[in-house]
Parts: structure tokens; C-alpha cells; sequence
């Protein structure tokens, strides 16, 4: 038998991994949309200085939260990353 504090935590954590997913999803409509409009104006699908940008505000907020700048950091270009692809598969 688990204990009910154990179970009660795991949902917790499931209903917020959840609203994670959620969230991402509705990142990459944005993207999407920023996409196509790159490619509709012929830009480049990698914005170094964006990047740059993003990277110094994600490390700042990760520190306002408390959270590891280096797992922030690691997330983000993973999902960066995937954005840049599909900004380029929409170009071709």
C-alpha cells in the first residue's frame, strides 16, 4: 500500500507536468506563426541576437525562481532547437 501524501504529491506533480505540455504547446503555435512569417519575408530561421537575448532572460528568471541557470538553459535550447527546424522545413 502507498502513502496517500506520496499519491497526493504525484498528482500534484502530473497535473503540473501537464499544464507544462499545455504550455509548450501553445509556444510552438506561436512559433509557428513567427515562422511563417520569416519565411514569407525571406529571414533567416536563427536569430543569434534573439537568442542572446532570451538566454540572458532565461538565466535571470531561473535564478528570480530559484531553479538551476544551466537546466533552464539546457531546456530552453532543446526547445529552441526544435523551433529552429521547423522554421527551416517551412522555408523549403
Amino acid at each position: 500500500m502507498q502513502d496517500p501524501q506520496l499519491n497526493t504529491l504525484r498528482a500534484e506533480i502530473d497535473t503540473l507536468d501537464e499544464a507544462l505540455i499545455q504550455l509548450l504547446a501553445q509556444r510552438f503555435v506561436a512559433t509557428q506563426k513567427v515562422g511563417v512569417l520569416k519565411a514569407a519575408q525571406q529571414l533567416d530561421a536563427v536569430d543569434p541576437a534573439r537568442e542572446a537575448r532570451q538566454a540572458e532572460r532565461y538565466a535571470a528568471l531561473a535564478q528570480q525562481h530559484g531553479l538551476s541557470v544551466e537546466l533552464v538553459q539546457r531546456l530552453f535550447r532543446v526547445v529552441i532547437d526544435e523551433v529552429v527546424a521547423n522554421h527551416r522545413a517551412l522555408r523549403t
